[in-house]
Protein backbone atom coordinates (compact mmCIF):
# COMPACT_ATOMS: atom_id res chain seq x y z
CA UNK A 1 0.00 0.00 0.00
CA UNK A 2 1.59 3.41 -1.00
CA UNK A 3 1.67 6.01 1.77
CA UNK A 4 -0.98 8.03 0.28
CA UNK A 5 -3.22 5.29 -0.15
CA UNK A 6 -2.52 4.57 3.40
CA UNK A 7 -3.75 8.20 4.67
CA UNK A 8 -6.72 7.74 2.11
CA UNK A 9 -7.76 4.67 4.34
CA UNK A 10 -7.00 6.44 7.41
CA UNK A 11 -9.24 9.53 6.65
CA UNK A 12 -12.04 6.62 5.58
CA UNK A 13 -11.61 5.16 9.41
CA UNK A 14 -11.84 8.93 10.74
CA UNK A 15 -15.01 9.75 9.26
CA UNK A 16 -17.07 6.62 9.24
CA UNK A 17 -15.28 4.40 12.53
CA UNK A 18 -15.52 7.85 14.99
CA UNK A 19 -18.60 8.03 17.48
CA UNK A 20 -19.49 4.57 16.39
CA UNK A 21 -20.94 1.87 19.05
CA UNK A 22 -19.11 -1.60 18.71
CA UNK A 23 -21.90 -3.37 17.09
CA UNK A 24 -21.78 -0.50 14.13
CA UNK A 25 -18.29 -0.94 14.30
CA UNK A 26 -17.89 -4.38 14.17
CA UNK A 27 -21.16 -4.57 10.83
CA UNK A 28 -18.38 -2.41 8.95
CA UNK A 29 -16.12 -4.56 9.46
CA UNK A 30 -17.32 -7.40 8.88
CA UNK A 31 -19.09 -6.18 5.55
CA UNK A 32 -17.24 -7.48 2.33
CA UNK A 33 -18.39 -4.32 0.44
CA UNK A 34 -15.64 -1.87 -0.28
CA UNK A 35 -15.89 1.69 1.38
CA UNK A 36 -16.16 4.11 -0.95
CA UNK A 37 -13.68 8.08 -0.13
CA UNK A 38 -16.08 9.94 -2.48
CA UNK A 39 -18.72 12.07 -0.52
CA UNK A 40 -22.08 10.58 0.19
CA UNK A 41 -24.45 12.04 -1.78
CA UNK A 42 -27.11 8.86 -2.33
CA UNK A 43 -28.83 9.62 1.01
CA UNK A 44 -28.91 13.02 0.30
CA UNK A 45 -32.09 14.14 -1.20
CA UNK A 46 -31.74 15.57 -4.67
CA UNK A 47 -33.38 19.31 -4.30
CA UNK A 48 -35.90 19.38 -7.39
CA UNK A 49 -35.60 23.42 -8.29
CA UNK A 50 -32.47 25.44 -8.90
CA UNK A 51 -28.95 24.20 -6.53
CA UNK A 52 -25.79 26.53 -6.14
CA UNK A 53 -24.43 24.31 -8.94
CA UNK A 54 -26.67 25.75 -10.99
CA UNK A 55 -25.51 29.19 -9.65
CA UNK A 56 -21.87 28.40 -10.67
CA UNK A 57 -22.94 28.05 -14.01
CA UNK A 58 -24.28 31.26 -14.30
CA UNK A 59 -21.60 33.11 -12.47
CA UNK A 60 -19.58 33.63 -16.29
CA UNK A 61 -22.73 35.84 -17.19
CA UNK A 62 -22.78 38.50 -14.68
CA UNK A 63 -21.79 41.68 -15.64
CA UNK A 64 -19.84 42.22 -12.39
CA UNK A 65 -15.73 42.54 -11.79
CA UNK A 66 -13.68 39.61 -12.16
CA UNK A 67 -12.78 40.08 -8.54
CA UNK A 68 -16.06 39.65 -7.45
CA UNK A 69 -17.37 36.86 -9.89
CA UNK A 70 -13.83 34.93 -7.93
CA UNK A 71 -15.21 35.80 -4.93
CA UNK A 72 -18.72 34.69 -5.32
CA UNK A 73 -17.41 31.61 -6.89
CA UNK A 74 -14.78 30.87 -3.99
CA UNK A 75 -17.99 31.62 -1.36
CA UNK A 76 -20.36 29.00 -3.18
CA UNK A 77 -17.29 26.39 -2.64
CA UNK A 78 -16.86 27.59 1.07
CA UNK A 79 -20.15 26.99 1.90
CA UNK A 80 -20.54 23.72 -0.01
CA UNK A 81 -17.52 22.43 2.60
CA UNK A 82 -19.13 23.91 5.67
CA UNK A 83 -22.71 22.28 4.79
CA UNK A 84 -21.06 18.93 3.66
CA UNK A 85 -22.44 18.40 0.14
CA UNK A 86 -21.99 19.45 -3.43
CA UNK A 87 -23.42 22.67 -4.75
CA UNK A 88 -25.86 20.22 -6.60
CA UNK A 89 -27.41 19.36 -3.62
CA UNK A 90 -27.33 22.80 -2.13
CA UNK A 91 -31.24 24.36 -2.97
CA UNK A 92 -31.24 28.14 -3.26
CA UNK A 93 -35.03 28.36 -2.50
CA UNK A 94 -35.18 30.61 0.50
CA UNK A 95 -36.53 28.22 3.15
CA UNK A 96 -34.08 25.36 2.40
CA UNK A 97 -31.17 27.04 1.99
CA UNK A 98 -31.76 29.18 5.10
CA UNK A 99 -32.14 25.66 7.57
CA UNK A 100 -28.90 24.78 6.08
CA UNK A 101 -27.33 28.18 6.73
CA UNK A 102 -28.66 27.96 10.33
CA UNK A 103 -27.26 24.19 10.69
CA UNK A 104 -23.98 25.40 9.84
CA UNK A 105 -20.92 25.20 11.67
CA UNK A 106 -18.23 27.00 10.40
CA UNK A 107 -16.06 27.20 13.04
CA UNK A 108 -15.70 23.70 13.52
CA UNK A 109 -13.78 24.05 9.66
CA UNK A 110 -11.97 27.12 11.45
CA UNK A 111 -14.14 29.61 9.39
CA UNK A 112 -13.61 32.97 10.86
CA UNK A 113 -17.10 35.16 11.51
CA UNK A 114 -15.63 37.83 9.81
CA UNK A 115 -14.96 35.44 6.43
CA UNK A 116 -18.66 33.26 7.42
CA UNK A 117 -20.23 36.94 6.86
CA UNK A 118 -18.98 37.23 3.57
CA UNK A 119 -19.60 33.77 2.14
CA UNK A 120 -23.42 34.32 3.06
CA UNK A 121 -23.05 37.74 1.63
CA UNK A 122 -21.57 36.75 -1.58
CA UNK A 123 -23.46 33.63 -1.51
CA UNK A 124 -26.69 35.77 -1.67
CA UNK A 125 -25.40 38.17 -4.15
CA UNK A 126 -24.67 35.90 -6.36
CA UNK A 127 -28.54 34.20 -5.98
CA UNK A 128 -29.88 37.73 -6.73
CA UNK A 129 -27.99 38.07 -10.45
CA UNK A 130 -29.12 35.00 -11.23
CA UNK A 131 -32.85 35.81 -11.20
CA UNK A 132 -33.46 31.84 -10.64
CA UNK A 133 -35.44 32.69 -7.32
CA UNK A 134 -36.71 35.84 -5.36
CA UNK A 135 -34.64 34.89 -2.78
CA UNK A 136 -32.64 37.66 -1.72
CA UNK A 137 -34.17 39.90 -4.19
CA UNK A 138 -35.63 43.60 -2.17
CA UNK A 139 -38.76 44.86 -2.82
CA UNK A 140 -38.05 47.66 -5.11
CA UNK A 141 -40.97 49.91 -4.16
CA UNK A 142 -41.21 53.34 -3.12
CA UNK A 143 -42.56 54.13 0.07
CA UNK A 144 -45.57 56.48 0.28
CA UNK A 145 -45.60 59.61 2.78
CA UNK A 146 -47.64 57.44 5.04
CA UNK A 147 -45.29 54.98 5.33
CA UNK A 148 -42.73 57.27 5.63
CA UNK A 149 -43.58 58.68 8.33
CA UNK A 150 -44.66 55.41 9.77
CA UNK A 151 -41.07 54.26 9.59
CA UNK A 152 -39.78 57.32 11.31
CA UNK A 153 -41.27 56.82 14.58
CA UNK A 154 -38.82 53.60 14.94
CA UNK A 155 -36.39 54.63 18.21
CA UNK A 156 -33.48 53.08 15.82
CA UNK A 157 -31.86 52.69 12.61
CA UNK A 158 -32.96 48.96 12.97
CA UNK A 159 -36.39 49.33 14.06
CA UNK A 160 -36.82 52.25 11.12
CA UNK A 161 -35.45 49.44 8.49
CA UNK A 162 -37.98 47.25 9.78
CA UNK A 163 -40.57 49.51 9.43
CA UNK A 164 -39.61 50.64 5.80
CA UNK A 165 -39.29 47.15 5.03
CA UNK A 166 -43.06 46.10 5.69
CA UNK A 167 -43.76 49.53 4.42
CA UNK A 168 -42.50 48.68 0.98
CA UNK A 169 -44.54 45.15 1.14
CA UNK A 170 -47.65 46.93 1.95
CA UNK A 171 -47.00 49.59 -0.94
CA UNK A 172 -46.54 47.60 -3.24
CA UNK A 173 -50.20 46.05 -2.48
CA UNK A 174 -51.92 49.04 -2.05
CA UNK A 175 -52.11 49.37 1.72
CA UNK A 176 -52.22 52.17 3.87
CA UNK A 177 -50.89 52.04 7.24
CA UNK A 178 -54.52 51.52 8.76
CA UNK A 179 -54.88 48.82 7.01
CA UNK A 180 -52.44 46.61 8.80
CA UNK A 181 -54.26 43.95 11.06
CA UNK A 182 -53.06 40.24 12.02
CA UNK A 183 -54.03 38.52 8.97
CA UNK A 184 -51.86 40.61 6.63
CA UNK A 185 -48.71 40.08 8.90
CA UNK A 186 -50.02 36.09 8.16
CA UNK A 187 -49.47 36.91 4.85
CA UNK A 188 -46.11 39.18 5.07
CA UNK A 189 -44.60 36.33 7.42
CA UNK A 190 -45.23 33.59 4.64
CA UNK A 191 -43.74 36.14 1.94
CA UNK A 192 -40.96 36.60 3.98
CA UNK A 193 -40.88 32.67 4.58
CA UNK A 194 -40.63 32.17 0.96
CA UNK A 195 -38.00 34.74 0.42
CA UNK A 196 -35.52 35.77 3.19
CA UNK A 197 -32.58 34.04 3.66
CA UNK A 198 -30.30 35.57 6.38
CA UNK A 199 -32.82 35.59 9.40
CA UNK A 200 -35.55 33.19 10.74
CA UNK A 201 -38.87 34.70 9.52
CA UNK A 202 -40.41 34.34 12.27
CA UNK A 203 -37.64 36.46 14.68
CA UNK A 204 -37.99 38.99 11.93
CA UNK A 205 -41.78 39.60 12.27
CA UNK A 206 -41.69 39.24 16.20
CA UNK A 207 -39.03 42.02 16.10
CA UNK A 208 -41.60 43.98 13.89
CA UNK A 209 -44.63 43.58 15.88
CA UNK A 210 -42.56 44.88 19.07
CA UNK A 211 -41.64 48.09 17.58
CA UNK A 212 -45.10 48.17 15.70
CA UNK A 213 -46.83 47.91 19.23
CA UNK A 214 -44.82 49.94 21.02
CA UNK A 215 -44.18 53.09 19.05
CA UNK A 216 -46.90 53.04 16.16
CA UNK A 217 -49.92 51.42 18.00
CA UNK A 218 -49.47 54.10 20.79
CA UNK A 219 -50.57 56.88 18.51
CA UNK A 220 -53.43 58.87 20.14
CA UNK A 221 -55.56 59.01 16.91
CA UNK A 222 -56.22 54.77 17.93
CA UNK A 223 -55.73 54.55 13.40
CA UNK A 224 -53.30 51.64 14.11
CA UNK A 225 -54.25 48.15 14.98
CA UNK A 226 -52.28 46.87 17.91
CA UNK A 227 -51.21 43.15 16.13
CA UNK A 228 -50.48 39.84 17.69
CA UNK A 229 -47.57 37.43 16.50
CA UNK A 230 -49.01 34.68 14.21
CA UNK A 231 -49.13 31.49 15.89
CA UNK A 232 -47.38 28.76 13.55
CA UNK A 233 -47.06 26.02 16.29
CA UNK A 234 -48.53 23.04 16.39
CA UNK A 235 -49.85 23.01 19.92
CA UNK A 236 -52.32 21.21 20.85
CA UNK A 237 -51.70 20.90 25.10
CA UNK A 238 -54.67 22.30 26.54
CA UNK A 239 -54.87 24.14 29.77
CA UNK A 240 -56.06 22.91 33.01
CA UNK A 241 -58.95 24.95 32.57
CA UNK A 242 -60.11 23.62 29.53
CA UNK A 243 -59.95 19.93 31.36
CA UNK A 244 -62.61 18.54 33.64
CA UNK A 245 -62.30 19.69 37.28
CA UNK A 246 -62.37 16.26 38.82
CA UNK A 247 -59.70 14.96 36.39
CA UNK A 248 -57.41 17.62 37.62
CA UNK A 249 -57.55 17.06 41.04
CA UNK A 250 -57.01 13.31 40.62
CA UNK A 251 -53.86 14.61 38.66
CA UNK A 252 -52.90 16.56 41.74
CA UNK A 253 -53.47 13.96 43.82
CA UNK A 254 -50.70 11.64 41.82
CA UNK A 255 -48.39 14.57 41.97
CA UNK A 256 -48.86 14.87 46.09
CA UNK A 257 -48.49 11.59 46.45
CA UNK A 258 -45.63 11.10 44.30
CA UNK A 259 -43.48 14.31 46.29
CA UNK A 260 -44.98 13.09 49.95
CA UNK A 261 -45.27 9.29 49.37
CA UNK A 262 -46.51 7.74 52.85
CA UNK A 263 -43.33 6.31 54.38
CA UNK A 264 -45.44 3.39 56.27
CA UNK A 265 -47.28 2.46 53.46
CA UNK A 266 -45.57 -0.97 51.60
CA UNK A 267 -46.68 -0.23 48.23
CA UNK A 268 -45.85 3.36 48.32
CA UNK A 269 -43.30 4.72 45.40
CA UNK A 270 -40.10 6.70 45.96
CA UNK A 271 -40.23 10.28 46.41
CA UNK A 272 -40.12 12.12 43.13
CA UNK A 273 -38.51 15.87 42.65
CA UNK A 274 -40.84 18.68 41.68
CA UNK A 275 -39.30 18.89 38.39
CA UNK A 276 -40.15 15.28 37.48
CA UNK A 277 -43.54 16.68 38.91
CA UNK A 278 -43.22 19.42 36.61
CA UNK A 279 -42.76 17.18 33.23
CA UNK A 280 -45.59 14.72 34.47
CA UNK A 281 -47.92 17.52 34.88
CA UNK A 282 -47.12 18.35 31.11
CA UNK A 283 -47.08 14.98 29.95
CA UNK A 284 -50.55 14.34 31.44
CA UNK A 285 -51.65 17.42 29.95
CA UNK A 286 -50.82 16.72 26.13
CA UNK A 287 -51.91 12.81 26.99
CA UNK A 288 -55.60 14.14 27.79
CA UNK A 289 -55.50 16.62 24.90
CA UNK A 290 -54.10 13.67 22.19
CA UNK A 291 -57.22 11.82 24.01
CA UNK A 292 -59.74 14.54 22.76
CA UNK A 293 -57.94 15.27 19.15
CA UNK A 294 -58.46 11.67 18.73
CA UNK A 295 -62.13 11.55 19.32
CA UNK A 296 -62.61 10.99 22.94
CA UNK A 297 -64.91 13.18 24.65
CA UNK A 298 -63.71 15.62 27.32
CA UNK A 299 -66.35 15.17 29.66
CA UNK A 300 -65.74 11.40 30.00
CA UNK A 301 -61.86 12.34 31.53
CA UNK A 302 -63.34 12.52 35.48
CA UNK A 303 -59.75 10.81 36.75
CA UNK A 304 -56.88 9.32 35.64
CA UNK A 305 -58.10 5.62 35.65
CA UNK A 306 -60.60 7.03 32.48
CA UNK A 307 -57.33 8.59 30.78
CA UNK A 308 -55.17 5.04 31.18
CA UNK A 309 -57.86 2.99 30.05
CA UNK A 310 -56.61 1.68 26.74
CA UNK A 311 -60.21 2.31 24.85
CA UNK A 312 -59.09 6.02 25.25
CA UNK A 313 -55.50 5.59 25.54
CA UNK A 314 -55.12 4.26 22.19
CA UNK A 315 -57.18 7.31 20.39
CA UNK A 316 -54.59 9.33 22.05
CA UNK A 317 -51.22 7.33 20.96
CA UNK A 318 -52.90 7.10 17.24
CA UNK A 319 -52.66 11.29 17.13
CA UNK A 320 -49.66 11.28 18.65
CA UNK A 321 -48.35 9.00 15.91
CA UNK A 322 -50.52 11.26 12.99
CA UNK A 323 -47.97 13.99 14.33
CA UNK A 324 -45.24 12.00 13.74
CA UNK A 325 -45.95 10.52 10.55
CA UNK A 326 -46.90 7.53 11.74
CA UNK A 327 -43.05 7.36 13.30
CA UNK A 328 -42.70 6.14 16.60
CA UNK A 329 -40.08 8.47 18.72
CA UNK A 330 -39.12 9.03 22.73
CA UNK A 331 -41.95 11.30 23.27
CA UNK A 332 -44.82 8.45 22.88
CA UNK A 333 -42.07 5.73 24.80
CA UNK A 334 -42.33 8.22 27.63
CA UNK A 335 -46.06 8.83 27.36
CA UNK A 336 -46.43 5.19 27.52
CA UNK A 337 -44.05 4.40 30.62
CA UNK A 338 -45.99 6.96 32.12
CA UNK A 339 -49.36 5.54 32.00
CA UNK A 340 -48.12 2.13 32.65
CA UNK A 341 -46.98 3.33 35.72
CA UNK A 342 -49.63 5.38 37.13
CA UNK A 343 -52.47 2.22 36.26
CA UNK A 344 -50.07 0.21 38.47
CA UNK A 345 -49.56 1.91 41.49
CA UNK A 346 -51.89 4.30 41.39
CA UNK A 347 -55.25 3.46 39.42
CA UNK A 348 -54.22 0.07 40.07
CA UNK A 349 -56.21 -1.26 36.96
CA UNK A 350 -57.57 -4.81 36.27
CA UNK A 351 -54.89 -7.29 35.52
CA UNK A 352 -55.75 -7.00 31.36
CA UNK A 353 -55.85 -2.99 30.91
CA UNK A 354 -51.92 -3.22 33.07
CA UNK A 355 -50.97 -6.01 30.29
CA UNK A 356 -52.76 -4.50 27.48
CA UNK A 357 -50.47 -1.48 28.37
CA UNK A 358 -47.71 -2.73 28.82
CA UNK A 359 -47.39 -4.50 25.25
CA UNK A 360 -47.70 -1.14 23.89
CA UNK A 361 -45.37 0.04 25.85
CA UNK A 362 -43.09 -2.84 24.98
CA UNK A 363 -43.79 -2.54 21.26
CA UNK A 364 -43.00 1.12 21.35
CA UNK A 365 -39.98 1.33 23.89
CA UNK A 366 -37.20 3.23 22.30
CA UNK A 367 -33.52 1.28 22.40
CA UNK A 368 -31.52 4.29 22.39
CA UNK A 369 -27.95 3.57 23.82
CA UNK A 370 -25.44 5.98 23.54
CA UNK A 371 -25.82 9.36 22.19
CA UNK A 372 -27.88 10.34 19.24
CA UNK A 373 -26.98 10.76 16.06
CA UNK A 374 -27.29 14.93 16.49
CA UNK A 375 -25.37 14.76 19.46
CA UNK A 376 -22.18 12.32 17.70
CA UNK A 377 -22.28 15.17 14.94
CA UNK A 378 -21.85 17.95 17.03
CA UNK A 379 -19.37 16.45 19.01
CA UNK A 380 -17.34 15.97 15.97
CA UNK A 381 -16.87 19.47 15.77
CA UNK A 382 -14.24 19.25 18.32
CA UNK A 383 -12.16 16.68 16.39
CA UNK A 384 -9.74 19.26 15.44
CA UNK A 385 -7.55 20.57 18.31
CA UNK A 386 -7.50 24.11 17.01
CA UNK A 387 -11.35 24.83 17.42
CA UNK A 388 -11.37 23.08 20.54
CA UNK A 389 -8.60 25.34 22.05
CA UNK A 390 -10.95 28.55 20.03
CA UNK A 391 -14.08 26.93 22.14
CA UNK A 392 -12.16 26.65 25.50
CA UNK A 393 -10.98 30.40 25.00
CA UNK A 394 -14.41 31.72 23.99
CA UNK A 395 -15.75 33.04 27.44
CA UNK A 396 -12.36 35.04 27.96
CA UNK A 397 -12.69 36.75 23.90
CA UNK A 398 -16.31 37.70 24.90
CA UNK A 399 -15.84 39.50 27.96
CA UNK A 400 -12.66 41.79 26.62
CA UNK A 401 -15.03 42.33 23.66
CA UNK A 402 -17.81 43.76 26.38
CA UNK A 403 -15.08 45.94 28.15
CA UNK A 404 -14.31 47.30 24.85
CA UNK A 405 -18.02 48.65 24.86
CA UNK A 406 -19.88 51.24 27.16
CA UNK A 407 -21.40 49.91 30.45
CA UNK A 408 -24.77 49.12 29.35
CA UNK A 409 -27.07 46.14 29.87
CA UNK A 410 -26.19 44.93 26.25
CA UNK A 411 -22.24 44.59 27.75
CA UNK A 412 -23.32 43.21 30.35
CA UNK A 413 -25.53 40.52 28.75
CA UNK A 414 -22.53 39.61 27.20
CA UNK A 415 -20.13 39.00 30.19
CA UNK A 416 -23.19 36.78 31.39
CA UNK A 417 -23.13 34.42 28.76
CA UNK A 418 -19.14 34.53 28.80
CA UNK A 419 -19.78 33.50 32.60
CA UNK A 420 -22.39 30.82 31.96
CA UNK A 421 -20.14 29.49 29.13
CA UNK A 422 -17.01 29.44 31.69
CA UNK A 423 -18.60 27.83 34.44
CA UNK A 424 -20.28 24.93 32.38
CA UNK A 425 -17.09 24.49 31.36
CA UNK A 426 -15.31 23.78 34.61
CA UNK A 427 -18.64 22.18 35.69
CA UNK A 428 -21.08 20.70 33.07
CA UNK A 429 -23.98 20.87 35.39
CA UNK A 430 -28.58 20.58 34.09
CA UNK A 431 -29.42 23.80 32.74
CA UNK A 432 -31.96 23.91 35.45
CA UNK A 433 -29.22 24.21 38.17
CA UNK A 434 -27.16 26.78 36.53
CA UNK A 435 -29.47 29.46 36.02
CA UNK A 436 -30.56 28.72 40.00
CA UNK A 437 -26.76 29.56 40.93
CA UNK A 438 -26.52 31.24 44.25
CA UNK A 439 -23.78 33.31 45.62
CA UNK A 440 -23.83 32.58 48.94
CA UNK A 441 -26.15 28.93 48.39
CA UNK A 442 -23.92 27.18 46.35
CA UNK A 443 -20.08 29.44 46.37
CA UNK A 444 -17.98 28.22 49.55
CA UNK A 445 -14.42 28.75 50.65
CA UNK A 446 -11.76 26.76 51.32
CA UNK A 447 -8.09 26.20 51.54
CA UNK A 448 -6.09 24.15 49.92
CA UNK A 449 -2.14 23.95 50.73
CA UNK A 450 -2.29 27.24 52.29
CA UNK A 451 -4.62 29.15 50.03
CA UNK A 452 -8.39 29.63 49.64
CA UNK A 453 -9.91 27.86 47.40
CA UNK A 454 -13.32 28.78 45.91
CA UNK A 455 -15.96 25.76 45.33
CA UNK A 456 -19.65 25.55 43.40
CA UNK A 457 -21.41 23.47 45.90
CA UNK A 458 -25.09 22.01 44.71
CA UNK A 459 -26.92 19.75 47.14
CA UNK A 460 -28.71 16.74 46.09
CA UNK A 461 -32.41 18.22 46.89
CA UNK A 462 -31.86 20.43 44.33
CA UNK A 463 -30.58 17.84 41.53
CA UNK A 464 -32.33 15.84 39.18
CA UNK A 465 -31.25 12.47 40.80
CA UNK A 466 -30.64 13.60 44.22
CA UNK A 467 -26.79 13.41 43.92
CA UNK A 468 -24.46 16.37 45.83
CA UNK A 469 -21.95 18.24 43.21
CA UNK A 470 -19.01 19.82 44.02
CA UNK A 471 -16.53 21.96 41.79
CA UNK A 472 -13.38 23.61 41.93
CA UNK A 473 -13.79 27.15 40.39
CA UNK A 474 -10.31 28.11 39.14
CA UNK A 475 -8.63 31.72 40.41
CA UNK A 476 -9.64 32.81 36.82
CA UNK A 477 -12.98 32.13 36.49
CA UNK A 478 -13.31 33.01 40.74
CA UNK A 479 -12.45 36.62 39.04
CA UNK A 480 -14.31 36.32 36.37
CA UNK A 481 -17.34 35.95 38.64
CA UNK A 482 -15.98 38.70 41.08
CA UNK A 483 -16.22 41.05 38.74
CA UNK A 484 -19.38 40.06 37.45
CA UNK A 485 -21.34 40.25 40.54
CA UNK A 486 -20.04 43.53 41.62
CA UNK A 487 -20.51 45.19 37.74
CA UNK A 488 -22.68 43.76 35.54
CA UNK A 489 -25.02 41.84 37.47
CA UNK A 490 -26.66 44.44 38.87
CA UNK A 491 -27.55 46.27 35.34
CA UNK A 492 -29.65 43.15 34.43
CA UNK A 493 -31.47 42.67 37.76
CA UNK A 494 -34.15 44.84 36.65
CA UNK A 495 -34.07 46.78 39.87
CA UNK A 496 -34.47 43.89 42.26
CA UNK A 497 -31.68 43.33 44.18
CA UNK A 498 -30.56 39.83 44.23
CA UNK A 499 -27.87 37.53 44.57
CA UNK A 500 -28.60 35.21 41.68
CA UNK A 501 -26.19 34.72 38.65
CA UNK A 502 -28.78 34.78 36.07
CA UNK A 503 -31.64 36.86 37.51
CA UNK A 504 -34.68 37.42 35.34
CA UNK A 505 -36.54 40.61 35.43
CA UNK A 506 -38.72 39.60 37.84
CA UNK A 507 -36.14 39.22 40.70
CA UNK A 508 -36.65 35.17 40.56
CA UNK A 509 -34.08 33.24 38.44
CA UNK A 510 -33.93 33.38 34.42
CA UNK A 511 -35.78 31.97 32.11
CA UNK A 512 -33.74 27.98 31.32
CA UNK A 513 -35.11 28.50 27.68
CA UNK A 514 -34.08 32.15 27.74
CA UNK A 515 -30.20 31.30 28.84
CA UNK A 516 -29.99 28.57 26.60
CA UNK A 517 -31.21 31.31 23.66
CA UNK A 518 -28.63 33.48 24.76
CA UNK A 519 -25.66 30.66 24.96
CA UNK A 520 -26.62 29.48 22.27
CA UNK A 521 -26.37 32.57 19.61
CA UNK A 522 -23.66 33.58 21.54
CA UNK A 523 -21.37 30.48 20.70
CA UNK A 524 -22.73 30.62 16.36
CA UNK A 525 -21.63 33.98 16.15
CA UNK A 526 -18.90 34.19 18.18
CA UNK A 527 -17.20 30.41 17.27
CA UNK A 528 -19.29 29.21 14.42
CA UNK A 529 -20.53 26.15 16.26
CA UNK A 530 -23.75 24.65 16.78
CA UNK A 531 -23.49 23.48 21.02
CA UNK A 532 -26.50 23.77 23.54
CA UNK A 533 -25.83 24.10 27.08
CA UNK A 534 -26.63 20.10 27.76
CA UNK A 535 -24.04 19.50 25.03
CA UNK A 536 -20.96 20.45 27.77
CA UNK A 537 -21.84 17.12 29.39
CA UNK A 538 -21.42 15.02 26.29
CA UNK A 539 -18.29 17.22 25.84
CA UNK A 540 -17.16 16.89 29.13
CA UNK A 541 -17.52 12.86 29.12
CA UNK A 542 -15.50 13.27 25.69
CA UNK A 543 -12.72 15.44 26.24
CA UNK A 544 -12.32 13.07 29.71
CA UNK A 545 -12.24 9.82 27.87
CA UNK A 546 -10.17 10.10 25.30
CA UNK A 547 -7.53 11.57 27.57
CA UNK A 548 -7.85 8.95 30.31
CA UNK A 549 -9.98 5.97 28.56
CA UNK A 550 -12.06 3.78 30.67
CA UNK A 551 -12.53 5.62 33.63
CA UNK A 552 -16.04 5.71 33.49
CA UNK A 553 -16.16 5.74 37.45
CA UNK A 554 -14.21 9.26 37.23
CA UNK A 555 -16.96 10.18 34.27
CA UNK A 556 -19.67 9.01 36.75
CA UNK A 557 -18.78 11.15 39.75
CA UNK A 558 -18.06 14.41 37.08
CA UNK A 559 -21.77 14.31 35.40
CA UNK A 560 -23.27 12.67 39.08
CA UNK A 561 -24.58 10.05 37.05
CA UNK A 562 -26.46 7.92 40.07
CA UNK A 563 -25.44 4.65 38.56
CA UNK A 564 -22.20 3.64 36.64
CA UNK A 565 -24.42 1.75 33.62
CA UNK A 566 -26.18 5.04 33.21
CA UNK A 567 -22.58 6.28 32.14
CA UNK A 568 -21.51 3.55 30.10
CA UNK A 569 -24.49 2.99 28.03
CA UNK A 570 -24.29 6.81 27.28
CA UNK A 571 -20.79 7.24 26.60
CA UNK A 572 -19.22 3.65 25.76
CA UNK A 573 -18.27 5.11 22.29
CA UNK A 574 -16.39 7.68 22.75
CA UNK A 575 -13.35 6.17 23.17
CA UNK A 576 -13.58 5.39 19.62
CA UNK A 577 -11.34 8.04 18.21
CA UNK A 578 -8.77 8.05 20.86
CA UNK A 579 -8.41 4.18 20.23
CA UNK A 580 -7.74 4.90 16.87
CA UNK A 581 -5.09 7.28 17.01
CA UNK A 582 -3.47 4.76 19.60
CA UNK A 583 -3.52 2.42 17.06
CA UNK A 584 -2.37 4.47 14.21
CA UNK A 585 0.72 5.55 16.51
CA UNK A 586 1.32 1.70 16.37
CA UNK A 587 0.83 0.99 12.61
CA UNK A 588 3.46 4.14 11.69
CA UNK A 589 6.15 3.14 14.46
CA UNK A 590 5.49 -0.36 12.63
CA UNK A 591 6.04 0.80 8.87
CA UNK A 592 9.19 2.97 10.32
CA UNK A 593 10.92 0.45 11.70
CA UNK A 594 13.41 -1.99 8.98
CA UNK A 595 12.31 -5.57 8.39
CA UNK A 596 12.36 -8.28 5.98
CA UNK A 597 11.24 -7.39 3.01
Amino acid sequence: MRFTEYVAFQYWCFHYFYLLSIHELMRILMSTSVPSLEPETAALPRPSGPTLADVLARLSSFTVSDQARQNMASSIRTLSRIVDRPPEYIPIAAPSLRRLLEQASPGALSVSDTRWRNVKSDVRRAIKLTELTTAAIKLDVPLTAEWEAIASLGPSPTSRSMLRRVGRYCSARQISPEGVTDSLIIDYLTYLDANQLSRTPARSVSDLLRVWNRHVATDPSERYSVLAAPDRSRKYALDWRDLPAAFHADVQAYHEACLHPDPLDADARFAVQSSTVKQRDRMLRRIAAAAIGGGVDRNVLQSLSALVDPKRLKPALRFLLARNDDKPNKQLADVLGLVLGIARHWVKAPADQINAIRLLERRFRCQQRGLTAKNKERLRQFTDEKVLRRFIALPDRIIAKAKRQPLHSRSARQVQTALALSLLQIAPIRIGNLVSLDRHRHFKWSRFEGERMLHLVIPGAEVKNDVDLEFPVPRDIAAQLDEYLSTYQPLLANGHPSSLLFPGRNGGPKRDTSLRRQMDKTIRDEAGLVINPHLFRHLAALLFLERHPGHYEEVRRLLGHKSIDTTIQSYAGLETIGAARRYDTIILDLRSEPGDA
